[in-house]
């Protein structure tokens, strides 16, 4: 038997890989005390900053877990056919504030740790891809719905 691949395959496998993010993200957020905990050691950070990057990180997570869903249901919008719909433009506009969110916290957050700029350089970076696309996805919602309506 031949493996082929396929748009429909390629669609079941992102889910897969964004369901296992959200799996992954829930992990890390009850996981945060530790981890922050760890960072402050490890990194020698002054002791006060773990509370402050605790927080910055439920911020985050918080984002990640709206972002994560939102594109979850974005594909699976996809995977039935409806592409060119309102909600996508929603949800890929949901998707670009989420990431231009966690952009503005983890540049907050380069005062404590000057490495989290670099995160905050690619959610940014992230954000302007995800609101281009939002861009030409509400094209081609305006443009189907005006063919629609010329028959």
């Amino acid at each position: 038997m031949k493996f082929t691949w396929s748009d429909q395959k390629s669609i079941i496998l992102t889910r897969v890989v964004v369901a296992g993010t959200i799996a992954g993200c829930g992990i890390m957020t009850v996981s945060g005390p530790w981890l922050t905990r760890w960072m402050v050691s490890a990194h020698a950070l002054p002791p006060a900053s773990g509370p402050v990057l605790l927080g910055m990180g439920y911020v985050c997570a918080v984002l990640a877990f709206v972002m994560l869903v939102s594109l979850y249901k974005f594909l699976r919008r996809i995977e039935a056919g409806a592409v060119f719909v309102p909600a996508n433009v929603t949800a890929l506009r949901r998707i670009s504030w989420c990431c231009a969110g966690a952009a503005v916290v983890c540049l907050a957050a380069a005062y404590i740790y000057l490495p989290f700029a670099f995160l905050g350089v690619a959610a940014a970076f992230m954000a302007l891809i995800v609101r281009v696309l939002k861009n030409a996805f509400s094209q081609a919602v305006h443009m189907k719905d005006e063919l629609d309506y010329t028959i």
